[in-house]
């Protein structure tokens, strides 16, 4: 028969156990918050970042930081070497010619995305630590034919990281900093700068909400008018003399205005002609409070066909917009502001 006492000592030790297993099973475990991405290659603040450039065999990137009255802005420069496939020759050749290389560059201005990136990278943050491994896993990782080098300039200071390869899955990258200690790191650094005239560029042409619009100033040549946005109607906008009346002229123009779209950047379009401003809109938000402005430009342009260049507060240097668009906004022009 079983006494009470000695029933009591393994109910005593039961439940200590119990205890112990519950602590264990909820306290966090080191190793596994490492998944998550706060594993520190480095320290920084994205507001704190100078510069980025990355090099790679036929591939040069450069972002340099910028401020001005309306935040911080990015001055974005690319250099690329391609292989060009010749025209080809003859039909029934076994081979054509070897395909040429050909140099190219293109210089921009990134606000959003260079914002992203400088996030990116200041902190740097890992979704795993590999510590310095041994030369004979080199290739495991990629560190054999390293993709390219990054060097990030914050507070002053350079930082460098060495692109190894992906990991499996493709989703995250291996890399190398300063001391040579590897880690594992979200492959979105790597996206940006190797695809970085396609992921850098700027696109937008305003930097505010669009609900925050509530107002715009439109000036052609020495005419102007004004037009507000009415409230509760989708793209409605009228005359400020009649604020509640709808202009659907107006309104059309507006939204052909905000269709706009950047094909590419010009640091500098040389001198324009005094005729060559086709608008210039003063854009407003609640109370009169200055957003923003864009002006749009025709100049002369290739094989006699006139391109259009727009500049406002967020691109900060002159662009390049679609011609159709921009041909569009001019056609109506002359129906929302017209002579009295």
């Amino acid at each position: 028969m079983i006494s009470w006492r000695a029933l009591s000592g393994h109910l005593v030790v039961l439940g200590l156990s119990s205890a112990v297993a519950l602590v264990v099973w909820t306290r966090k475990d080191p190793a596994a918050s490492t998944q998550k991405g706060n594993v520190e290659v480095w320290g920084g603040s994205a507001d704190a970042v100078e510069k980025i450039v990355f090099e790679a065999e036929g591939r040069s990137v450069r972002l340099e930081r910028r401020k001005d009255s309306h935040g911080l802005w990015y001055v974005g420069a690319v250099d690329k070497t391609i292989e060009v496939k010749p025209a080809a020759g003859d039909a029934g050749a076994d081979a054509g010619p070897p395909p040429e290389k050909k140099h190219e560059s293109s210089t921009f201005v990134s606000v959003e995305q260079g914002k992203k990136l400088a996030e990116g990278v200041a902190p740097l943050l890992g979704v795993r630590r590999l510590g310095k491994l041994e030369e004979s896993r080199a290739e495991e990782f990629g560190f054999h034919k390293p993709e390219g080098t990054l060097k990030v300039t914050i507070g002053g200071r350079e930082r460098t990281l060495i692109f190894g390869g992906t990991t499996p899955g493709g989703g995250d990258r291996y890399v190398k900093d300063d001391s040579g200690e590897a880690f594992a790191i979200s492959g979105s650094v790597a996206q940006s700068v190797l695809f970085a005239e396609s992921r850098l560029v700027e696109r937008n042409l305003h930097g505010y909400e669009a609900d925050e619009l509530k107002s715009a100033k439109i000036e052609r040549g020495t005419l102007s008018r004004e037009v507000v946005r009415v409230e509760d109607k989708k793209d409605g906008w009228a005359d400020a003399a009649t604020p509640t009346t709808l202009d659907e002229t107006a309104g059309n123009w507006m939204s052909k205005l905000e269709r706009l779209r950047i094909s590419s950047f010009v640091e500098n379009p040389g001198e324009l002609a005094p005729d060559a401003r086709v608008v210039k809109v003063e854009l407003l938000g609640k109370g009169g409070r200055k957003l923003g402005f864009l002006e749009l430009y025709k100049a002369p342009g290739e094989g006699g066909k006139p391109r259009f260049l727009v500049k406002t507060e967020h691109t900060r240097w002159f662009a390049e917009v679609i011609a159709s668009a921009a041909e569009q906004v001019e056609q109506d022009l002359g129906s929302v502001v017209k002579a009295q």
